[in-house]
């Protein structure tokens, strides 16, 4: 059988890198979080020698500011004798360069098969898990991905070991924005394994899944036409040196409209699809579809069929298995706070191998639920009847399930009891418990889950479960960061996994072969762990868009500011700039600015107004919006509109001069002069004036001795006219009239 390689090609490198790493994180202006924690479990069951395991895990994360998120792990545990090594990976995520926010990962690493979110809750897509590089580059309308490495599996119930698998993986992707609502996606991807390993690792590579170089080239496609309306499709081509390499595809779409759900599928995946050592996924074909519509908000209703069949290459040294299900169920709020479900689920299962006939299986399950909360209690009630009809004979399974929770303050309560009666070859009556307990004193949390008794519904076709877990565990806050955490658990399988089960429950997330062992096995752990924070630590949410504003993409922004004359525009120098209301540039002598490292983004550029020099009004507009780019120019150019002033003088009697109102047109501005007859008008724009002296404000007796209005022009550059008013006072005698006396 395969085993792990030498400890020093697993992970000894990463050592090299973390220790290259360490004074980044301690970095003075950098702000994180991190945590060292010694653990260890017990491990038995199956028979099989205890196995005990504890060593060191340390994790950390840490911004380092215009160089993006620093993310480190490093598990080793000691195991019988041999290194053990878990998550071990250094990461850089969100490093600008280049126009991109870049993700480079060594060590391990996950990448997702998909390409895009699927809205297909029915097919099951195993992530790729490896031990090597991976680099990533990402913006707002388009992602490339490039990993080599080889491929991991989990082992090990509560602290997963990551073990090298007998199979290398080489991938690349693009994803773009083609349009508004449209992605559209490419995928290469190459997988290889050695005939050794394969011929030692019979369940890594059963029968009809043994391939030593396979490369697949596939298209996706996810488009948006109205936000509640998803359309995806996938085409998927492989070679290999089997000569059964068959197209895969998959057309599906979904609908959103709150009341009406629906989600309909075609797929057609060869046994090349995704030959992920492992995992069972892709070899089947059929339509899927189910809706759920929401009736006067109480009621909801729902449905769904599919039928799909394997062995699409007619490979005769594999069982051809096919399947059809419907279900169809209800659920209801009733008065008085209760609420009700009933539903109703068939398949019809059959399996044939090679030269013998099929076996048929026909299973229906019936349930029905009843819940209402009672004060601090939340009860349920379900009633189940499941009937399978298969050829070793018929056989009916019924159940009535009690379950209660309870909740006050810090302490949560939970009991299930289920009755369970089964008929057919043979009769058996049985009680099934599950119970909970969780609470919480000060520092000190305990949680105990537990299952006593025999699951028969989980052994059925209609499996939730493929295994239960007893739990009890103890969580204690100590002092400084210290956290201390012990569990006790024991997982049992419900039913023997083989390819019809794990056909008929699509994938449902199982990996076959080594994940299988680490099932029905009890096991002790304990975890002492310090947490570590600097610089104020890290946000609990929206990580992505803080790295992003520790580490943008920039462009730049720039323009000039002219002075707007009406002869010829001049530069305005000197003239502050701001950019989002904090960053100010004063203009050049050739009246330029510029802002460099701009994030990209909507930003507000324009005129500094409170600084602006009294000799200036801004122009139109004084503000823009702009949308800066990666490492691209965005420009915006402003005006300031020059300052003049219009001064006079009103020539007359002195001691009579003061306090003459000039009128300015156009306009309605006006002034009036001091006691030697000067006037002056301030913050005039370029133009033609014409300035009116009102003969009404004249002393008594005055009269104008010039005109009473006189043109003027102000242009930059040139000297301000002078204008000027005069009058004079004129001094009257009274007629005298001569009275003659006539006697």
């Amino acid at each position: 059988m395969w085993s792990p390689k030498s400890p020093l090609r697993e992970w000894g490198g990463w050592l090299i890198i973390l220790a290259l790493a360490a004074p980044a994180v301690v970095h003075g202006q950098s702000r994180g979080q991190g945590d060292i924690a010694l653990q260890g479990y017990y491990l038995g069951g199956n028979s099989q020698p205890l196995v005990d395991t504890s060593g060191l895990a340390a994790h950390f994360q840490t911004i380092l500011p215009g160089w993006g998120l620093l993310t480190g792990s490093l598990e080793g545990y000691g195991s019988q004798n041999r290194l053990r090594t878990g998550e071990d990976f250094v990461e850089l995520r969100g490093a600008p360069w280049m126009g991109q926010h870049w993700n480079v990962t060594g060590g391990d690493f996950r990448a997702p098969a998909a390409l895009f979110e699927i809205p297909m809750n029915n097919l099951f897509t195993p992530e790729i898990a490896a031990r090597g590089v991976k680099i990533q580059a990402t913006h707002e309308d388009r992602q490339y991905t490039f990993f080599v490495g080889e491929e991991t599996l989990a082992s090990g119930p509560r602290i997963p070991f990551r073990i090298l698998a007998p199979q290398s993986v080489i991938g690349a992707s693009a994803l773009r924005k083609l349009a508004p609502g449209l992605w559209l996606g490419g995928r290469f991807l190459q997988f290889s394994s050695s005939a050794s390993a394969m011929a030692e690792n019979p369940n890594l590579f059963p029968v009809g899944r043994q391939f030593g170089l396979v490369r697949t080239f596939s298209a996706q496609s996810l488009y948006s036409p109205v936000k509640r309306l998803k359309l995806y499709a996938e085409v998927s081509r492989p070679q290999s040196q089997d000569p059964r390499n068959l197209v895969s595809s998959l057309a599906g779409v979904g609908l959103d409209t709150g009341p009406l759900t629906l989600r309909a599928n075609y797929v057609r995946q060869g046994v090349l699809y995704l030959p992920l050592v492992g995992y069972f996924a892709g070899d089947r074909q059929g339509p899927f579809a189910e809706i759920r519509y929401r009736l006067r908000k109480r009621v909801d209703l729902s449905g769904s069929a599919s039928q799909y069949r394997n062995n699409l290459e007619r490979n005769p040294e594999v069982a051809s298995l096919n399947s059809t299900s419907v279900s169809a169920g209800a659920t209801a709020s009733l008065p008085a706070k209760f609420s009700a479900s009933a539903q109703y689920s068939a398949i019809r299962f059959a399996s044939q191998e090679a030269g013998a006939d099929a076996i048929v299986s026909r299973n229906r399950q019936i349930s029905a639920t009843l819940s209402r909360p009672l004060g601090r209690h939340a009860l349920r009630f379900t009633w189940r009847d499941i009937a399978i009809d298969q050829s070793s004979g018929f056989q009916r399974q019924r159940s009535t399930e009690a379950e209660d929770t309870f909740h006050i303050k810090q302490l949560f309560l939970g009991g299930v009891v289920r009755w369970q009666q089964s008929s057919g070859t043979d009769r058996r009556n049985s009680l099934f418990y599950r119970g909970s307990v969780q609470g919480k004193a000060g520092p000190l949390t305990a949680f105990v889950n537990i299952e006593i008794g025999n699951d028969l519904a989980n052994q059925t076709i209609f499996s939730t479960n493929s295994y239960s877990t007893t739990v009890i565990g103890v969580a204690l806050k100590l002092f400084r960061g210290w956290n201390l955490q012990t569990e006790m658990f024991r997982n049992k399988l419900n039913m023997d996994l083989n390819p019809e089960s794990i056909f008929v429950l699509q994938g449902g997330g199982v990996a076959v072969g080594q994940d299988l062992a680490a099932l029905s096995q009890w096991s002790f752990l304990f975890r002492l762990v310090k947490q570590l924070r600097w610089g104020g630590g890290l946000p609990y949410e929206g990580l992505d868009q803080f790295v992003a504003k520790a580490a943008p993409i920039t462009g730049t922004v720039e323009g000039a500011v002219r002075i707007k004359a009406l002869d010829t525009p001049a530069p305005a120098a000197g003239i502050p700039v701001s950019l989002d209301g904090s960053r100010v540039v004063a203009t050049t002598a050739d009246g330029h600015y510029h802002f460099s490292d701009v994030p990209e983004g909507i930003h507000e550029v324009g005129l500094a107004l409170a600084q602006l020099p009294a000799d200036f009004d801004p122009g139109e507009p004084s503000q823009n919006q702009l949308l800066v780019q990666s490492r691209r120019l965005a420009r915006a150019d402003f005006e300031v509109l020059p300052l003049l002033s219009l001064e006079g003088k009103v020539d007359g009697p002195a001691g009579s001069l003061e306090d003459i109102l000039i009128r300015l047109a156009p306009g309605a501005r006006y002034t009036t002069t001091n006691p030697d007859g000067h006037f002056a008008f301030y913050n005039l724009h370029e133009g033609d004036y014409e300035l009116t002296l009102d003969p009404q404000s004249l002393p008594e007796n005055g009269r104008l001795q010039s005109q009473g209005s006189v043109r003027a022009s102000l242009r930059l550059g040139a000297p301000a006219p002078k204008v000027s008013f005069s009058f004079a006072v004129v001094a009257t005698s009274k007629p005298i009239r001569t009275v003659l006396d006539k006697k």
